[in-house]
Parts: C-alpha cells; structure tokens; sequence
C-alpha cells in the first residue's frame, strides 16, 4: 500500500471540488482524487445555469423567497440568505476566471427563467452548456497548480475517536493508496444514479456519502431526492432537456396536444420540478399517456440549445414536429452529509461541499439553477475557513490505527442485490410517489445487516454495489420516517404537508442505525 501525504485531500472533480482547490492552492499543497477523468462530473453536464441577483429590478429578497417556496420552507434560512446573497459574486469570479457567460451586443448579462423563479435571474453560458464552459475554465486554471489523480475509487475515510485523517482510495487494478492529509473535502456528488432514470452522470451512487457515514458523520434529508421533469424519452432515457427551453416558451402537452400544466400552479410549465414531475408522472402512468414538449415557438431553438440539438439527433428525434418526448427522472439529492456555514461536518477534519453536503438551502425541493451556485458559494467558505485556520492540526495516530482500519474482515455478500435490482426497486418504490407498503418491501430487499464492514479487500464492482444498496437502504429507510408529504418527497399514504414536520430534519448516523438494527434483530422481526 502507498501512502501520499497532502495539507488538503478533495475527493471530487465537479464545480465544488475544483473552486475549493483553486482558492486552496494559493497557499496550501492539494491533490483533486477522482473516480474517472475529470470532465466526467455532473458539473459538466449542467445544461442549466446559475442563478444570480444581477438585473437592476431583482433583489436577494425575492431571489430568497423563490429559494424557500421551492423548498417548501423546508430551507435553512440563514444559509438560504447566505446563498442568495453571494449570487453576483459568484458570476463575477468565475467571469474572471475566464468563463465566457452569454451577453448581449451591449455586454449585459442575458438572463434567462426558469421553473419556480419569478424573474430572470438565470446566467448561462454557450446556451445550454454553461456546466461545460465552467469545468474547463477552472480546469486550465488548476491544472498547474493541483495535483489530480484521476481513476482512483474513494473506499474509506481514515477516521478515528471524531476525527479524519485521509481516505482510502482504490484504483482499477486494485491498488490501495492511503492519501493522508489535515483537511479532507468530500465533493463527490449526490445518489441519483440508485434509479434508473436518471439525468446525472455514471458514478453518482452516493459513494462519498456512504464513506462518511461508515466513518460516523451525520446525514440529514435523506428522503428529498428531486426528479427533473423533462429527461429525454426515447428507446434509452438518454439525457436532460433543460428546463430554460420552457422559459424560452415550450409547452407541455399530452398526447392530444393539451397543454397539460394549466390549472395546476400560477407559473404553469414554470412551476417547481416537483409540481410538474408528479403532474407528468400522472399523466404518464394514471391516464396511460405520453407527454412533449412543445418547442414550437421557441425562438432560434437550435442556436438557443445546441446540446439539446445535439441530443435529440444522437436519440434519433426529429426536430421537425417541434415536439420532444419527455418523461421525470432523478436528478439532484437535497439530502447529503450535514455540514455547517464552512463545510464542516460532524467528524473534525472532515468536510462536505456540493451536491453530497447538505448544507439546508434547498430544502424539500431544490431550486432551479441553485445548484451550481451552491457548489461554488460553499466551496469558497470552506476554502476559506481552512486557511484561516492558524493552528493546524498534528496527525496524531499511530501506525496500528492504519493496519486496523486497512485489516480485511469477514464480509459475506449474499444479501447484496446487482445495480439493475437496486435501481428497479427504488424506482417501483421509493420514486416520485410513495407508501409504507412499497417502501417497506424496499426496505427489507435492501437490509444488508451489517452496513459498516471492511471493504478495502473487495473489488470496486463489490464496493460500488454495497454503497448503492447502503443509499438506497438510508434513502428509503428516511422516507419512511418522514410521515407526511413535503417538496419532492410524496406518500401516497401521507399526502399533505404537516405542522409538526415543519423545519424537522431526519438525522442518520451509523451508530444509531446499527443500534437500532441489533435491537430489530433481537426481537426477530429482521427479514
């Protein structure tokens, strides 16, 4: 086993990780460890924009209440007016950086719309491809600067008493290396990729999550998982149709041609993605019909959005008929590792930022193109805390901690279900609308008994495998905790909002989970 030494390790390649690096390594010795190359990130597939307070008629006020209607005032407020307010100088950083952001003749911002915003607040960059345009600007900015690992699988946190020392990376041939360092950074990414639909990139299966979960830090909003509405449906759901091309003008319709969203909210094909996808997802499975998107007086589409463009021919769609077939599928988790103002989370050392932290600003349902703005804006306070940091922290464990946590142990995986098992189960169950009887049977597929076993012996099929069937069992197991209907999480059972849900949060921790476990195998009502 090698073992690299850094001031600050960052498990991740998307927005996040690559802003805390570049504000990070003015002063300190980084290393960016990712699973694949790093241009595969959800970051770089983002179609959407960033939302900013930039026209002279907006304000963060508004940009902040459309934040927490989104959420369904699920949201951290204090965080929430955090984010908002720090919108224009996210823009105005990545400018400088050399992110070439669309503007008119006159240099002005071009300002786009988008679901659950009431006003043009959108930044965008080669129209649909701002996610692309960001990635490799803050690319060639750290390339020279940051040392990046590319191919290496993050398997465990070196953690111990409360406290991270490094991670466990394992590589393709099966190589472990020990990158130890003062501050570690989780930025990998969400867990979407646990259904089948899904518009995020190979590899979103909660990995970083579950890292930091077996390593005893808390997580919090588990049940909140957002489903885009508009994924392409063809022969293989094959990519995102941003939701800008509604705020260009397109309709949903059914397949009668009727628009499908009038009557249902104020902003109609703009209202907030968990609105319109449960409104497709009926149409879609309860009147056993098909739903488009009627792109018919967009404007200038294919210039407007030529990934889209681009998308549709791949998927053999003619754009002739000006309708795209579309269907809801998982996008983005609001729930992730709890982390505070400065990325910290509950284990010193460690930290969490982008879309695998959940710092409380979407709340129960993530506003459009808030994402992005997330990962930049808490990136940077994370940064930022580590090197206002004056005393720094000794590496104070011994070479036994290492062998203890490297020791392979006994690892049966006869109850560890394959990556298509997982998928359908939580697409049958745990999806856009839920209850106790599915999500029940959901939880028993998915018990696994001991969710803290040594993985480092294993293969990364093996280990990818557990920490799906880990998230999916932490996913649904939340779902069933929270009694009532909020944002994206919808019960069939439970279908209204509740008072005493308010501002209620749902706290996992592997130590009370295997408590709770051993007092259900005690009793013998573990199936």
């Amino acid at each position: 086993m090698d073992i690299v030494e850094a001031e600050v390790i960052i498990i991740g390649g998307g927005i996040a990780g690559l802003i805390a690096a570049e504000y990070l390594s003015m002063k300190k010795n980084v290393i960016v460890i990712t699973k694949f190359d790093i241009k595969h990130s959800n970051s770089y597939l983002a179609q959407g924009g960033i939302s900013a307070v930039i026209d002279k008629n907006d304000t963060w006020q508004e940009h902040y209440m459309d934040t927490l209607q989104a959420g369904h005032f699920h949201n951290d407020p204090e965080m929430t007016e955090f984010l908002v307010k720090e919108g224009s100088k996210v823009i105005d950083s990545l400018s400088c950086w050399g992110v070439p952001f669309d503007r008119n003749l006159n240099g002005q911002f071009l300002l786009g719309k988008e679901g659950g915003h009431h006003r043009n607040r959108i930044v965008h960059a080669g129209g649909d491809q701002t996610g692309k345009k960001i990635m490799e600007a803050l690319i060639r900015r750290i390339s020279d600067k940051v040392r990046i690992e590319t191919g290496q699988y993050a398997v465990e946190l070196l953690a111990a008493n409360g406290m991270c020392y490094g991670v466990y990376c394992k590589d393709n041939d099966g190589c472990v290396t020990l990158y130890k360092s003062t501050h570690t950074i989780l930025a990998g990414g969400g867990y979407a990729g646990i259904y089948s639909a899904t518009s995020n990139a190979n590899g979103s299966d909660g990995s970083a999550i579950c890292m930091a979960y077996r390593a005893g830090a808390e997580l919090a909003d588990l049940e909140f998982v957002q489903f885009h509405p508009t994924l392409l449906k063809s022969e293989k759901i094959s990519g995102l149709i941003t939701e800008a091309v509604r705020g260009e003008g397109g309709v949903l319709v059914n397949s009668n041609g009727s628009p499908i969203m009038d009557g249902e909210h104020p902003l109609k094909d703009l209202a907030p993605r968990d609105i319109v996808s449960r409104r497709i997802f009926d149409e879609i499975h309860n009147q056993r019909g098909s739903v488009f998107l009627n792109i018919k007086d967009v404007s200038d589409f294919e210039n407007k959005f030529p990934g889209v463009t681009i998308l549709c021919g791949n998927a053999g769609i003619s754009l002739d008929a000006g309708l795209i077939p579309v269907t809801p599928g998982a996008h983005f988790t609001m729930g992730g590792i709890k982390t505070d103002l400065f990325g910290r989370t509950s284990l010193e050392g460690l930290y969490a930022v982008g879309e695998c932290a959940n710092t409380g600003v979407h709340g129960a349902n993530r506003l459009a193109s808030n994402s992005l703005l997330e990962g930049a804006v808490f990136a940077k306070q994370t940064a930022q805390y580590i090197l206002s940091e004056k005393n720094e922290r000794i590496l104070s464990f011994s070479f036994s901690l290492i062998q203890e946590s490297y020791s392979a142990g006994n690892y049966s995986n006869d109850a560890l279900l394959e990556i298509n098992d997982i998928q359908e189960i939580m697409d049958k169950y745990a999806g856009i609308c839920r209850d106790e009887e599915g999500l029940k049977k959901a939880e028993n597929k998915f018990q696994l008994g001991n969710f803290n076993p040594a993985l480092l012996d294993q293969p990364i099929a093996l280990i990818k495998r557990f920490n799906m069937q880990t998230m999916a069992w932490l996913t649904v197991t939340s779902c069933l905790k929270r009694k009532e209907s909020r944002g994206s999480h919808f019960r069939r059972d439970f279908p209204f909002a509740l008072k005493e849900w308010e501002q209620k949060k749902i706290i996992r921790s592997v130590l009370r989970d295997e408590s709770f476990i051993a007092k259900k195998a005690a009793a013998g009502i573990l199936n």
